[in-house]
């Protein structure tokens, strides 16, 4: 049976994922990073795509990209390619470097694009390769935290979403990061998007008896239908924002975590910490 064709889409925003053939270390030295780092800047300023996020681990690396001229699958292969000719020159060897197939999934839910990028700061973390996501020199984090601008992450698309002012914008993208909650690798390398049925349905379901699940917190906050209805559909109205606070401090009384929290008001888990940080 052949290959399911990929679905791409002209200004798409994927988090490609590739390894090491065999889970191969192919990124182990220093100089291997660097040569990966600068030719994914060279290729992005020659074939026109964004970068908002990376992380370049020891056998596989992590990039968010938006194409804009080219589609994914020409990008990766000239990258591929051309990385598998440096690598096996250097090491005087042959054959494939790296898995056959990239893995790229399409970031159809703008709403989980913050968490998507913390998920891949966090690789090292997670990995134990440091104690910090800041400790990290080969991820895109240093970026945001430096405010390093016309390099090759796009910091400002992603820092404008916490807030028009940049100083406050840094400030909250650094707490939002230093998170301790980890994010689920299940929805971000499995393809699942935050809002399919059986997340919801996981999200809605009380953990005891006493605990009350969120539509349940937030009508006990609004008692009122037409406010209710207005906040489960994401409205941006002023008028709710005092509903909205009150909602999302009870629910993080009750152990919800704050994607569970957004998913259930169609907003970002990043806007849930900007409400409650007011």
């Amino acid at each position: 049976m052949g290959r399911k064709p990929r679905v791409e889409c002209e200004g798409g925003v994927y988090h490609v994922i590739q390894r090491g053939n065999n889970k191969e270390y192919i990124f182990r030295k220093k100089e291997e990073k660097t040569y990966l780092l600068n030719m994914i800047e060279e290729y992005r300023d020659r074939m026109g795509f964004e970068i908002y996020a990376f992380v370049f681990m020891d056998n596989h690396y992590h990039v968010v990209m938006k194409t804009l001229k080219e589609p994914l699958h020409k990008i990766m292969h000239r990258i591929n390619n051309r990385y598998s000719k440096y690598y096996n020159y250097k090491n005087g060897r042959t054959g494939h470097v790296f898995e056959n197939r990239y893995k790229g999934i399409l970031v159809k839910d703008d709403r989980y694009l913050l968490s998507l990028i913390r998920y891949v700061h966090q690789n090292p973390v997670r990995a134990k390769m440091c104690k910090r996501v800041k400790d990290y020199e080969w991820s895109s984090d240093l970026y945001y935290r430096n405010h390093t601008q016309n390099e090759i992450v796009d910091i400002d698309f992603v820092l404008d979403i916490f807030s028009e002012n940049r100083k406050e914008a840094i400030k909250l993208y650094e707490s939002f990061m230093d998170m301790e909650e980890k994010e689920e690798r299940s929805f971000f390398e499995e393809g699942l998007s935050i809002g399919e049925n059986q997340i919801k349905a996981k999200i809605m379901e009380p953990k005891s008896k006493d605990r009350k699940n969120l539509d349940e917190i937030l009508y006990a906050v609004t008692q009122d239908k037409g406010i209710y209805e207005e906040i489960k559909k994401g409205s941006r109205k002023r008028k709710l924002s005092i509903y909205k606070k009150e909602y999302i401090q009870r629910s993080l009384a009750f152990n919800y975590k704050m994607k569970e929290i957004g998913e259930n008001i169609s907003i970002s888990e990043a806007a849930v910490f900007k409400i409650n940080n007011r």
